[in-house]
């Protein structure tokens, strides 16, 4: 079973006006990363898609349902009032493309059955200086065999 979810998670991350506003650009584009470490000259806020955090399954009768699970974490300075919120207001957007919402990724051969977010959550910080949240996405999808 190949099934990427970094490629859709970061699409639908970049696709959104509200959270891309909130960002610096980057090369290009958003530091909006699909793996850890990030590079050293990467801006605050930056947004990390993890690697799988696990991965199950669910009976189907003739289809394939796996479920997988990955954390989306929010990080930036801890300097000022203002950055730290930014970063919790940064996090709840990203709840609110995803939680509940199907539709907010597209997986290449197969179909989304659902998209459910945690609540926002600390994410782990190195030191004082850093805020970090989180949210963990749980996907289930379906192809049938």
């Amino acid at each position: 079973m190949s099934t990427d979810l970094s490629t859709p998670i970061r699409t639908a991350i970049i696709g959104d006006a509200t959270i891309t506003a909130q960002l610096a650009a980057y090369k290009g584009s958003f530091p909006v990363f699909t793996r850890a470490p990030v590079p050293n000259d990467a801006p605050y806020p930056m947004i990390i898609v993890s690697v799988p955090i696990s991965m199950g399954d669910e009976d189907g009768v003739d289809d394939e349902r796996p479920i997988l699970v990955r954390d989306v974490m929010v990080y930036g300075q801890n300097d000022t009032a203002a950055h730290y919120r930014q970063v919790e207001t940064i996090a709840f957007a990203l709840k609110d493309i995803f939680h509940r919402a199907w539709r907010s990724i597209t997986v290449s051969g197969w179909k989304v059955l659902s998209v459910v977010s945690t609540d926002v959550n600390p994410a782990p910080v190195d030191n004082d200086e850093e805020v970090g949240r989180r949210i963990e996405l749980t996907v289930r999808l379906a192809r049938i065999n």
